[in-house]
C-alpha cells in the first residue's frame, strides 16, 4: 500500500497536467479542474480557478482519489453547475484506474527487482560458500553475506550441532556481543522451537515473546533460521539486534531463507569432506606405519618426515615470502606427501631394506670356520684376524688397512678334501669390500627405485586428483640441487620448493634416529651436516637456515601423538 503523501510520486505532475488538457479538451473555458494531494499540495489544474480552494468554495465539487481505500488526495471540479460534475467524476474514475495500474505495474516492478536482487545475492552467496571445503570458512562466508546485503544486523550468529553431544554450539559469530554471551542463545525456548520446527521465525520483540526468558539480554530482536541439509538439521543462523529496533521484515526471512538453503549444502559437504579427509589421513597414516615397520630402526619415519615438513614450510611461509608463498592447502598436501613418500618400498625385499652388515652372519661364521681350519693346518692366529673381519662386517666405512686385510685373506686359501677353498670367496670379498655402508651397488640401486614405485602405485589412486603436485613431491624428495640425487637426477628450479623441503627433513630425521649401519647423531651435528649439505649446493640454503632457526619449535609438533591427521599449524 502506497503512503498517504504519495500521489505526486505515483503519478508525475506532468501526466497529471496532461490528461486534464485532454480530458477538458473542447469543453467550455468556464470549467476548470484541479488535482491535489492528501497535503493539499496542487500537483496539476486545467481552466481559472478561484482565489482560494481551501476549503472548497461554493459550486466546486471535490472526488476523492485513493488506491486499495487509502486517500491519496483529491481531484476539484467547477465553473459548470451541470458538466463539471459530471466531469469531475469520470476523471476522478479514469485516474483511480490509472493509479491502480501504475501501482500494479510498480509492484511489479519492484517484485520483479527484488527477485533480481534476490537472485543476485544468492548467485553470489553460491560462488562465496562453495570456494572451501573447511567448515570454518563456509562459516566465516555465510556470516560475511549476511552482513553484505541480505539482511540487517548488529550481530550475526552460526550454531552447529555437536555430534557428541547432540546440542547447538556456537561456531562463528560477528559483532560487538561477547561470544560467551552469544553461546547462551541455544538455552531459549525459541531456539529450541524455531530449530524443531525447521522453520525460519522473525522476532522484532523479544521481550513480548513468552519463549524468550532474557538469555542474551542485550538482545531486542531476532531472526532466526535452521541449517538444514537433505533434512538433516545440522544447527542455526542467527541475526540479532540490541538497539530496540525492529529491523527485520519478511522479505528478509525470504533472502535469509534462500541463503540458508545454500549453507546448509555447502556445510554438508565441508562436514563430509572433512569425514572422507579422516578417512583418508588414517589410512595413509595406517599404511606409512606399515611400510615403517617392515624395518624397527625406520619406525615412526614416515610420521615424523610429514610433520617435520609441515613446520618446515609454515615457518617458510612466513619469513620467505613470496619465494616461498604456501596456501594453507600446501600444508595438507605435504602431510600427506611426508607420509607416503616411502610406500615405494613395499617392493624393496626385506633382507635389503633391514640389512644390518655386509654379510649375514651365517656367511661371516662360514668364513671363521675357515679361519679356524686354515690357523690349526698352518699353525697361524686366527683369532684376530675373524674379529677384524667382524668389526669390518658391522663398519659404515673402510680404512685402507680393512681394504688389505679383506684382499690378503680373499688370496688365503685351505685344503679341505681335496678341494682348496679361499678362507674369503669372490662374492664375500665383493661385499666386504662395499665402501660405505652395508649394500652392494645392486641393493643401493634397488633402494634408489622407491621413489619411482611409490609414483607407480599411487598415481592411480583418485585422491591424488586433490593434491596437484603430491606425486612430484614424492618421485623428487631424494634429487639435490646440484644434480647429484635420483632417481631422474634433477637439478635447480626443475625440483619443486616442496621437494625441497621433503629432502630437507628426510635427511634430518635419518640422521637423527639410529640405522643398522651408524648411532644416531645429535640434534646439533645433524643440522651442521644440513647446512654443510646447503654449503655444498645439494640441499636449498634458505630453507636450511630457516629449519634451522626454528627447530625447537618444530620438534614440538613433532613429539605430539602421531595419531592426530594434522599438524597444530593447521589449526
Amino acid at each position: 500500500m502506497l503512503p498517504a503523501y504519495a500521489l505526486g510520486r505515483l503519478l508525475k505532475p506532468g501526466f497529471l497536467r496532461g490528461f486534464l488538457s485532454d480530458a477538458l479538451a473542447g469543453v467550455p473555458d468556464t470549467v476548470f479542474m484541479a488535482i491535489l494531494d492528501s497535503a493539499g499540495t496542487m500537483l496539476a489544474c486545467r481552466g481559472v480557478l478561484p482565489a482560494d480552494l481551501r476549503p472548497a468554495p461554493p459550486h466546486v465539487h471535490a472526488f476523492p482519489l485513493g488506491l486499495n481505500g487509502a486517500p491519496l488526495g483529491q481531484l476539484l471540479a467547477g465553473g459548470h453547475e451541470v458538466l463539471a460534475p459530471a466531469l469531475g467524476l469520470a476523471v476522478s474514475r479514469s485516474l483511480g484506474e490509472i493509479m491502480a495500474r501504475e501501482a500494479t505495474r510498480r509492484a511489479l516492478g519492484e517484485e520483479t527487482l527484488e527477485l533480481y536482487r534476490e537472485s543476485a545475492l544468492t548467485n553470489r552467496a553460491v560462488l562465496s560458500l562453495n570456494l572451501s571445503m573447511r567448515l570454518p570458512e563456509v562459516a566465516a562466508a555465510l556470516l560475511a553475506e549476511c552482513q553484505e546485503g541480505f539482511a540487517p544486523a548488529e550481530c550475526g550468529m552460526v550454531f552447529l550441532m555437536n555430534p557428541d553431544t547432540g546440542r547447538a554450539e556456537l561456531f562463528d559469530s560477528y559483532g560487538t556481543l561477547p561470544r560467551g554471551r552469544l553461546a547462551r542463545l541455544p538455552q531459549s525456548a525459541l531456539f529450541a522451537d524455531v530449530t524443531a520446527g525447521g522453520k525460519g521465525e522473525i522476532v522484532n520483540d523479544l521481550a513480548a515473546d513468552p519463549r524468550w526468558a532474557g538469555e542474551v539480554p542485550e538482545l531486542t530482536a531476532l531472526l532466526l533460521l535452521p541449517l538444514e541439509s537433505s533434512g538433516h538439521p545440522l544447527g542455526a543462523l542467527a541475526l540479532g539486534e540490541t538497539r530496540g529496533a525492529r529491523p527485520f521484515q519478511s522479505v528478509h526471512l525470504k533472502r535469509v531463507r534462500t541463503l540458508t538453503s545454500v549453507a546448509g549444502i555447502a556445510m554438508s559437504n565441508a562436514i563430509l569432506f572433512g569425514r572422507v579427509q579422516e578417512v583418508l589421513t588414517s589410512l595413509m597414516q595406517t599404511m606409512a606405519t606399515a611400510i615403517d615397520s617392515r624395518d624397527h630402526c625406520t619406525a615412526g619415519h614416515s610420521h615424523r618426515v610429514a610433520r617435520y615438513a609441515q613446520g618446515l614450510m609454515h615457518f617458510a611461509a612466513l619469513e620467505l615470502e613470496p619465494d616461498a608463498n604456501f596456501a594453507e592447502s600446501d600444508l595438507q598436501e605435504i602431510y600427506y606427501a611426508g607420509l607416503l613418500h616411502d610406500v615405494g618400498k613395499i617392493g624393496v625385499r626385506e633382507e635389503v631394506l633391514t640389512k644390518a652388515t655386509r654379510l649375514p652372519a651365517s656367511h661371516l661364521e662360514l668364513i671363521g670356520m675357515r679361519l679356524a681350519l686354515w690357523g690349526q693346518i698352518e699353525n697361524q692366529p686366527w683369532e684376530d684376524i675373524y674379529a677384524s673381519l667382524e668389526r669390518i662386517n658391522r663398519a659404515y666405512d673402510l680404512s685402507e688397512t680393512d681394504v688389505e686385510l679383506i684382499t690378503a685373506c680373499a688370496g688365503l686359501k685351505v685344503q679341505v678334501a681335496g678341494r682348496s677353498l679361499a678362507l674369503v670367496d669372490p662374492e664375500e670379498r665383493h661385499r666386504l669390500l662395499t665402501p660405505r655402508g652395508n649394500l652392494t651397488l645392486e641393493e643401493w640401486e634397488e633402494i634408489k627405485r622407491h621413489p619411482v614405485e611409490s609414483h607407480r602405485i599411487l598415481k592411480n589412486i583418485p585422491f591424488t586428483g586433490f593434491f596437484p603436485n603430491l606425486l612430484s613431491m614424492i618421485l623428487q624428495h631424494h634429487e639435490r640441487l646440484d644434480g647429484s640425487g635420483y632417481p631422474l637426477g634433477l637439478s635447480g628450479d626443475a625440483i619443486l620448493p616442496q621437494s625441497r623441503i621433503l629432502a630437507i627433513v628426510d635427511v634430518f630425521d635419518s640422521l637423527r634416529r639410529d640405522r643398522h649401519y651408524k648411532k644416531a647423531l645429535s640434534q646439533e651435528l645433524a643440522l651442521k651436516i644440513l647446512q654443510e649439505e646447503a654449503l655444498l649446493g645439494k640441499l636449498d640454503q634458505p630453507l636450511v637456515e630457516v629449519f634451522v632457526r626454528h627447530i625447537e619449535a618444530i620438534e614440538k609438533t613433532v613429539d605430539l601423538d602421531t595419531s592426530l591427521p594434522a599438524c597444530e599449524f593447521l589449526q
